[in-house]
């Protein structure tokens, strides 16, 4: 594995990671008081998903991963296909980081089913 820093990777690893800033990536979910989770672990996996989208970043951009002794094989597009999976995996972590949970489950539990159907029941 080696790493490619010609201009034009450079200048892509720029814009992803511009374009995460940007969509606000950077900056730390903001849990209501009365969140039932924890801001240390929310914080923690915060960081966690940061580094998941960069890995997925480079492994987009800069990496290039040459195997065999003669006849030479790059796995270039392996690295950027699972780099495109860990962007999106990251992005959708922070999304669901960011979204509070407000249900609970309450709509499927059996004692909300069993209220329902004595209050309609079924003829």
């Amino acid at each position: 594995m080696e790493f490619s820093f010609s201009p034009f990777r450079l200048l892509l690893l720029a814009a992803i990671v511009i374009s995460f800033w940007l969509w606000g990536g950077f900056s730390v979910p903001n849990l209501p008081e009365d969140d039932y989770r924890d801001p240390s672990k929310v914080a923690r996996a915060w960081g966690q998903a940061i580094l998941l989208f960069l890995a997925g970043a480079v492994a987009v951009s800069v990496i290039d991963h040459y195997v065999g002794n003669l006849d030479r094989t790059n796995l270039r597009l392996l690295y950027i296909l699972v780099g495109i999976i860990m962007m999106i995996g990251s992005v959708l972590w922070l999304k669901g980081m960011r979204s509070p949970i407000t249900d609970l489950g309450q709509r499927h539990s059996s004692a909300a089913l069993l209220q329902s159907l004595h209050q309609n029941p079924i003829t």
